[in-house]
């Protein structure tokens, strides 16, 4: 899609979160997964004060029991084969560690072989060149971390000197090679203090460039719960910033979207209906913000972990939400964040970052 041409049509999103409702339900009634996240190691070359997965300061190594390459491909060949995986999230840690960079790419190889799509999340402090050619020859569609256009603020919420011209640098050279235009690139960041008047010049940066932006709240977790005070934005700024970027996009770009937390852009999670998180040491949670069991890749199958409590609660969430989410007129098609709810202490209570209440009552 060219967004520099009023077409007055919904904005691309990432390829992960590309589906209709009626296959997402479907999907999820007959216990199929369309979508993974896998985290491929807990190693990390920053340490972003935001960070979901990790309390500790600093960087992080590899964990002792990581999944290994043989036991990522048997996870992926019965998901495609049994459970009709499609496309999967690459997370970590950092994906593109060298440390782990041959886990990697036999990844990568393996979905391919399986026909599977496949999305790598980074903070690009390791993408040089020579990774830009390597992600481009492994077809990988790409999601660089940017969280502001100068380096003071993008370094200090990585907690890395540097980080933020690496990052540019490594966008440029994916440019080079053609995406934004045959493959799919995107940017993510979380909404800061520090950064929310950056967000809509981001906005118009990555729109002037074909990049998909992926502008998400913050969950209150992991190493976020001792920044707090230099974190957390109001719901009432929250829902200022998502009204005016989708008045960017509507007025200059000529794209329309639904303002609705926590992901700005027409992006909807509806990752409960038909995904499931794998961390790296292969155990298998509702999603990143959410740190229940439902078991593990090690010792379960898939169908016995879609079988588990846990799995039959979150897959149909929308039975059991309460409070105001249950009320809303989107009901049916939203179930706001679930991992900003369980951070305050119910999985299935309100979400505390959605602004519609007014219009729910």
């Amino acid at each position: 899609m060219n967004c520099n041409k009023l077409s007055f049509s919904k904005p691309d999103v990432i390829p992960v979160l590309d589906f209709e409702l009626s296959e997402i339900m479907q999907a999820r009634d007959n216990g199929n997964i369309l979508s993974l996240d896998l985290e491929i190691t807990e190693a990390c070359n920053c340490a972003c004060v935001y960070c979901y997965r990790y309390e500790s300061e600093g960087a992080q190594p590899p964990a002792p029991d990581e999944l290994t390459a043989q036991e990522i491909e048997a996870l992926l060949t019965e998901a495609k084969e049994k459970h009709d995986l499609r496309r999967i999230c690459i997370l970590g840690g950092e994906p593109l560690i060298p440390l782990i960079r041959e886990k990697y790419i036999s990844t990568l190889e393996c979905c391919n072989r399986l026909g599977i799509e496949h999305v790598t999340f980074t903070n690009g402090v390791a993408l040089d060149r020579d990774t830009a050619k390597l992600l481009h020859d492994l077809r990988a569609s790409v999601s660089l971390k940017l969280n502001g256009m100068d380096a003071l603020t993008h370094d200090t919420l990585v907690a890395r000197s540097g980080a933020f011209e690496k990052s540019m640098t490594a966008f440029n050279y994916l440019f080079e090679l053609g995406y934004g235009k045959e493959r799919s690139i995107s940017f993510e960041t979380v909404v800061t203090q520090s950064n929310y008047n950056q967000i809509p010049e981001m906005w118009r940066w990555a729109r002037e460039r074909n990049v998909v932006p992926y502008v998400e709240t913050l969950t209150v977790q992991g190493r976020s719960q001792t920044h707090t005070d230099n974190l957390v934005v109001s719901n009432e700024k929250l829902q200022r910033l998502f009204t005016q970027l989708q008045h960017i996009d509507s007025t200059e770009y000529g794209l329309e979207w639904e303002v609705l937390p926590p992901i700005a852009g027409g992006h909807r999670c509806l990752r409960y209906y038909m995904s499931m998180y794998v961390r790296a040491n292969g155990v298998v949670c509702p999603c990143v913000g959410v740190d229940l069991e439902m078991g593990s890749v090690r010792t379960n199958s898939i169908k016995e972990i879609l079988s588990s409590d846990v799995a039959c609660q979150t897959r149909y969430i929308n039975e059991h939400i309460t409070g105001k989410c249950k009320s809303c007129d989107l009901a049916q098609t939203c179930y706001g964040c679930r991992g900003a709810a369980y951070q305050q202490g119910d999985l299935f209570g309100e979400d505390p970052v959605c602004w519609r209440e007014q219009k729910n009552r």
